[in-house]
This record gives structure tokens, sequence and C-alpha cells, in this order.
């Protein structure tokens, strides 16, 4: 309920698409904090995500962290957990990770820049860089088919939560926004991730704004992205001999 208004009784997909807190309160009920770290954990949240580069490994909030940092767990604290709330706190590289696991059917890879290692004068190559299986979560048909819809219907759908910002797009995009509540004065923190083609997934995108005030706001962000990455595409397939390659 918001703004006086009820979503009325929803699947997952739909609680998706206009992301409803309601729903995703009762989930984290019926699941219980237990199984939500484990599934976070699998997902790769709260985990470093293998980048070349110095990164933190963020909190996947429960129990153990909020007692080590001398505060004391509440049951009904699973509630603010399960919409990425309480102590949650999450590199925006590691929900792009997040997203490509979603889409990869479970399948966890690290995130890296390295493609090759050259020698000095370029003539051979050194080192090339192996993609690797960090971590696994089988994910049964259904379950992927209701989180990939509700991600898509919240791009094309009228009651989508960023249908305004992309439901246009020449590109089939699934995607969903995040709007975090903090302690400080100004407007909210704003999140928003993304992944297309939706048939065909290439590329997945985060993006975060401290006090960006809504995630819907950000969408404008990975739509940049996006027109710049498939423009490439299609400039390279284009100038291709023959018929353009699929990919």
């Amino acid at each position: 309920r918001q703004y006086g208004k009820y979503h009325g009784l929803i699947n997952v997909s739909e609680a998706i698409e206009v992301s409803c807190n309601y729903f995703f309160y009762d989930v984290g009920r019926r699941l219980g904090i237990d199984l939500l770290v484990d599934y976070a954990t699998r997902f790769g949240l709260g985990q470093k995500t293998g980048i070349e580069l110095e990164e933190s490994s963020g909190v996947m909030a429960g129990p153990e962290y909020t007692e080590s940092m001398g505060g004391t767990w509440y049951e009904g604290s699973v509630l603010s957990v399960a919409i990425g709330q309480e102590s949650s706190q999450f590199t925006p590289i590691q929900l792009a990770s997040y997203i490509s696991t979603l889409v990869n059917g479970g399948t966890r890879k690290p995130t890296h820049l390295l493609k090759e290692i050259k020698s000095s004068d370029y003539s051979q190559i050194v080192e090339t860089y192996e993609p690797e299986v960090l971590s696994t979560c089988p994910i049964c048909d259904d379950a992927y088919y209701a989180y990939t819809t509700g991600m898509r219907m919240a791009v094309s759908d009228d009651r989508g939560t960023v249908k305004s910002y992309l439901g246009d797009y020449p590109v089939a995009v699934a995607g969903k926004t995040g709007t975090a509540q903090h302690s400080s004065q100004g407007s909210d923190n704003g999140s928003f991730v993304c992944y297309a083609p939706y048939e065909d997934p290439q590329i997945a995108i985060a993006v975060f704004v401290e006090k960006g005030a809504q995630g819907g706001n950000l969408s404008r962000v990975a739509k940049a992205i996006m027109d710049v990455y498939f423009g490439q595409t299609q400039q390279a397939n284009a100038e291709l001999p023959g018929e353009n390659v699929g990919n």
C-alpha cells in the first residue's frame, strides 16, 4: 500500500513488476533469516567478486553481523533484510554479478577486467584469462521464468516501475528498481539493475546513487550504457562481410 493504493492479490512476477515490499516481507518471514543468508551467499551477495582490483566484500545482514557490531537481532529484522535493507551493504559490482548469476541459471563466475597478458613486444600471449565457476545454485525452470518475467514486466507493462523510462527501448530490457531508506537527512538511496536483451542476455548493469531518490531515475544511466554497448555491437555486425552474425 502506498499513496492510498493497493496492489491487490499478486504473484511473485507481479511483485517484482510493481516492487511490492509487503509481498517480500512475507517471503522473508516464511523463509527465515538462515535460508535468506544461505541463498544470498550462493549468489555472491556479501562476497568478493574476484575483480582484479581492491574491493570490499560488503555485508549480508543477519544475526551474526548485527551481534558482531554490538547490536541486538530481532525476529522482525528479517522483514527488512528481505527487501535488501537492515544492515545489508552490497557493492554495485556485486549487484551486477548477482544479476549475471540469476540470468546464468545460478552459475556464478568471477568478475574480471583482464582478458590476456602479452609480452613486452606484443609478439606473444603470455597468459589468457580462463573463466572459472565460483559457485552454483541450480534454479528450476518455473523459478527462472517467474523472476525474469517479473523483471521484464517492470520495464514493459503499464504498472512497471521503469515503464516510462525504458518501455520503448529498441532492445528488450529486464530490470528491477531499488529504493533504500537511511537515517540521515535527504532523499533515499536509489539503485537500478537490469540485463539485456531479455531473451538472449549479453550485458548486466547495476547503477547506484547515494540519495538518488528512486531507482527508476537511474534507469537513464543504464540506458546511456546500453546505447553505447548495443550501438557498438550493431556497428561491428554491420561491418562483417555477408549476413550479420547473431550473438
